[in-house]
């Protein structure tokens, strides 16, 4: 039986997940497994989660489909490093919206002349900006998800490094 602390880490992860577009309940579940780092049957989620069978077998489904857990006679596992679903989460959002945003934003390589300047300029700008992004998504996809973890941890252990040689910075 896990703490109310966390079943507070499990629930807030089905939240993260479902901002990041990702069913709220495979998070959930997928959370779950994370923090119990053991085989755990669907009969034992359903009750840990207060889930139906219904509810926690799509989640299983969802996450078997994505190679994110796995059972076997003793019951379902996840890996024990999260990244694998912030990668997922990444790869989903990348796949839902930066080609739509190009698309849109295409036009505004060469405005119509009759384009208020000012609305052309602007939107050049986010168009410019989704051009970095995509830039930045292509960069990063040539890395192995475990060279980008641990570009992650380094960029995350300098920054914290930073905060305490300097301190944090005002509104942070």
């Amino acid at each position: 039986m896990l703490s109310s602390a966390a079943m507070e880490i499990v629930d807030w992860l089905g939240e993260l997940g479902s901002r990041w577009g990702l069913p709220t309940d495979a998070c959930r579940v997928h959370g779950l497994l994370f923090l119990m780092a053991r085989p755990v049957s669907q009969d034992a989620i359903e009750a840990e989660l207060d889930m139906t069978s219904s509810q926690v077998g799509d989640a299983l489904t969802w996450l078997a489909e994505e190679r994110l857990a796995a059972s076997d006679a003793d019951g379902w596992t996840t890996q024990a490093d999260p990244w694998l679903l912030v990668m997922q989460a990444l790869e989903s959002r990348r796949a839902r919206e930066l080609a739509p945003a190009r698309a849109v934003l295409a036009t505004w390589r060469c405005p119509g002349p009759t384009e208020d300047p000012i609305v052309a300029r602007q939107a050049r700008l986010l168009h410019d900006l989704v051009d970095d992004l995509a830039a930045i998504d292509a960069g990063a996809r040539r890395l192995s998800p475990d060279a980008m973890r641990r570009m992650v941890s380094i960029g995350g252990r300098a920054a914290r490094f930073v905060d305490k040689a300097f301190g944090k910075r005002s509104g942070s």
